[in-house]
Parts: C-alpha cells; sequence; structure tokens
C-alpha cells in the first residue's frame, strides 16, 4: 500500500516537534549549567558549609553527596576547568565594585531597635546620580604611587557623562584587625592630566596615593565631596604589600610529562614562607576561550626556585579545546598567618599540637603578577591523559561517605 506523501511529512514535523519538545523537557535549565561549571570549576568540594564551630557539614542525602563528589573529584582541587563566568579567576585582582548612590534627603529620627538593627522614622531619599570610587586594581605592591579614580553620573544631567565634582577631601587609612591607623595624605587629587590623571577635563578624577614601608595590610581612601548640589561621602578599599617578598624571573618553560601540562616558572624568593601560586591557561585562538585553572603551595627558601605548576591532563582533554594555549594571570602570594597549611600537616602527621600564637601582622603578602602572558607550544587536546585524579585524600573521602550511607 502505497503511503500518500501528505501523510509522510505530517508524521515528519511531529517526529521533529516531539524531539524538539524532548530536548527542551531534557535538557538542563541554564541555572542547572551554570551550578555544574561552578561545583567543576571550585577547588573546595561542593555541598558543604560550616556550622557555628567552623566544621564542615553534608546538607544532602549521602548517596548523593557521593555521586556529586565523584563527578568533583576526577580532577585534583589544584587543577580545575575554567570557564567564562568565573570572573574572580579570569580578573583576579579588578577592584571595580558597583556606583553608590548620593542621598538626595537623609534619613530622619534614627535609632536601633531591640536586635541592635537601625530605624528610621523618614527614610533616606536617593537622587539619580551615582559615584563610583575605584581603586586601579585590589593590590598594591611597593611604595610607589597609586592610582584610584572618582568619577559621578547622572542619566538626566549632563546627557548622561560625568559630573563635575567640587570641594573634594580624602583621608587615607590602614586598617589591622579591628585599628584603624591614619596613613599619609594622598599627594594629588584631580582632573588635570597629571599624576596618574589619564585626561584633563573629563570629570573623572584621579586620586593618588604613596603607601609607605608601614602601609602593610587593607587599606581603604574616603573621599568627601560635592556634586549636583548634594554632599557625599565614599570610601574605596585595597591591599597594600609595601615590601617585596618575591618575584617572578623570565625563562617559563613547559612540556607535556606524563599527559600533564606543566609550566616551569622561575621565581627570585627574598623572604622564606609558604607560598600560592595561581595561573589561568586559555585558548591563544578563539578570543582566548578558558581552558583550566591551576595552582601550588608550599614553603620555599631564599634564592632562585623553579615552580611548577600542572594543569591536569584530564582537565585540558574533557574541554576538547586544542592548543596553543596562554599562561595568564600568573600571581603569587604568601602566606603570613602564623598556623600555616604546612604547619598544620606537620603537627597532625606529628601528634604535636600547635601551642598559642601571637600575631601582629597582615595575614598575606602579594607579588607582582608576572608581567604578560606566556605561550605554550601547540599541543592537541588528545595529547593529554584522560586518566582521573588519584589519591590517598580522595579514598578516604570516598569511604568516609560511602560510610555515611550505611548508617
Amino acid at each position: 500500500m502505497k503511503v500518500p506523501k501528505r501523510l509522510i511529512a505530517s508524521l515528519a514535523v511531529a517526529i521533529v516537534l516531539i524531539g524538539v519538545i524532548a530536548y527542551f523537557l531534557l535538557a538542563p535549565s541554564r541555572a542547572q549549567r551554570e551550578q555544574a561549571q561552578r561545583e567543576s570549576g571550585s577547588q573546595t568540594e561542593p555541598g558543604l558549609r560550616t556550622d557555628e564551630n567552623g566544621m564542615p557539614v553534608i546538607d544532602d542525602d549521602p548517596a548523593a553527596h557521593l555521586e556529586r563528589y565523584r563527578k568533583w573529584a576526577q580532577y585534583p582541587p589544584n587543577s580545575r576547568p575554567l570557564f567564562a563566568g568565573q570572573v574572580d579567576l579570569l580578573d583576579p585582582y579588578n577592584a571595580e565594585k558597583n556606583p553608590v548612590y548620593v542621598v538626595q534627603t537623609p534619613a530622619e529620627g534614627c535609632s536601633a531597635n531591640a536586635q541592635g538593627l537601625l530605624e528610621c522614622a523618614k527614610k533616606a531619599v536617593f537622587s539619580d546620580v551615582e559615584c563610583k570610587l575605584t581603586p586601579e586594581r585590589y593590590i598594591s605592591i611597593g611604595t610607589k604611587d597609586f592610582h584610584l579614580y572618582l568619577s559621578c553620573t547622572s542619566k538626566k544631567q549632563n546627557e548622561g557623562k560625568p559630573l563635575a565634582i567640587e570641594s573634594i577631601e580624602t583621608k587615607f587609612y590602614r586598617q589591622l584587625f579591628k585599628n584603624i591607623i591614619p596613613s599619609l595624605p594622598p599627594i594629588a587629587v584631580g582632573d588635570d592630566g597629571a599624576n596618574g590623571d589619564e585626561k584633563a577635563g573629563d570629570h573623572i578624577y584621579t586620586i593618588t596615593v604613596r603607601p609607605t614601608s608601614q602601609d602593610w595590610g587593607d587599606m581603604f581612601l574616603e573621599a568627601e565631596f560635592k556634586v549636583a548640589g548634594f554632599k557625599h561621602v565614599q570610601r574605596a578599599d585595597f591591599f597594600s604589600t609595601p615590601h617585596k617578598t618575591a618575584e617572578f624571573q623570565s625563562g617559563i618553560r613547559d612540556a607535556n610529562r606524563n599527559g600533564q601540562l606543566v609550566v616551569s616558572v622561575p621565581v627570585n624568593v627574598f623572604k622564606a614562607g609558604y607560598y600560592k601560586f595561581d595561573a589561568n591557561l586559555v585558548q591563544k585562538e578563539d578570543d582566548h576561550q578558558p581552558v583550566a585553572s591551576a595552582s601550588w603551595e608550599g614553603d620555599l627558601t631564599p634564592g632562585a626556585q623553579t615552580i611548577d605548576i600542572q594543569f591536569f591532563g584530564k582537565v585540558i582533554k574533557d574541554q576538547k579545546l586544542n592548543g596553543p594555549y596562554v599562561v595568564k594571570n600568573l600571581r603569587g602570594m604568601r602566606n603570613n598567618s602564623p598556623v600555616t597549611p604546612s604547619m598544620l600537616k606537620n603537627a597532625i602527621a606529628s601528634g604535636k599540637p600547635i601551642g598559642p600564637q601571637q600575631h601582629k601582622e597582615p595575614l598575606q603578602e602579594y607579588m607582582e603578577p608576572y608581567a604578560g602572558d606566556y605561550s605554550t607550544q601547540a599541543y592537541r587536546a588528545d595529547d593529554f591523559s584522560s586518566d582521573e585524579w588519584q589519591s590517598e585524600e580522595k579514598d578516604r573521602r570516598i569511604k568516609y561517605l560511602e560510610s555515611l550511607g550505611t548508617n
């Protein structure tokens, strides 16, 4: 029996429609994809929270958490897939924050309630003027000039372009734990094309500070000014390391070692201690598509050192992105905590507790990031190993999670 062409066409359309509907019903939502990427790219085990004593707690069903952990632990904690949404890794020292609206009419009749929260009889009214005070980056290294940029805009005024700002007064502070310590005042504030200001008269005001050798740790600048007839106070913070703990050297090399991409980075260490180095791997072509992140940490002694940062082979292979690759955002930090990870590890191994520690210094010291990028050889994703991460740590964790399901 001959089937009519019209019936064949109708069946074909129906099959296509069923396929489309099934795709949208079965395909993960955007939120699910983003969560999966966040978990895959994280260096910490997903699904954990800490209780009031700082101890990790699992909220998932044990079996579900075990499955979640197995998927996450395909890769080691120190080398993870990298995705476009991971701005904290792709642009790690970006200090930009959302603008702050300027108050038009202050709140009135304010007092603290029984819970200590501020309640006002009349709430503040905000204008449409918003201001930004942005450090050039989150870290300041050394005692050279450091710049912050102040600008205000209004959708109704000056065609949305930056507004003129008047009577700018600034103060510079260091914050060490709960102590706020005044520092030297800014050496320049202006919109005159000097002292780091890029263009005179553009209403983007440059505030130039010069951290001293004492300005180590969390710093903030407070600016009080007048814009569009309103008085406003705004502050911005960054972290200052006025001394040099270590510096990157030239001569980076890369190699495929047993299916893993190893990038060897020369470093000159001035101050012994526990260091952590981080780097990103992106494609050289295709608009630098993110591939992987990796880190190295451990104790270093003074002198010339070579740090081997390993991008795990399976991460690269699973991303299916061919090289050559570019190593970007190479950066380092010295851990100045009174108890470093290596001290804790040694205490656990020896069974000897770490005694009380007194500490009066900031907990980090940042290095000047590596200047520029480094391009690797023209590897292909298939050049790297497909083996999952294996370690005693992983085995112990899986056994523990399996035991939860039997209780």
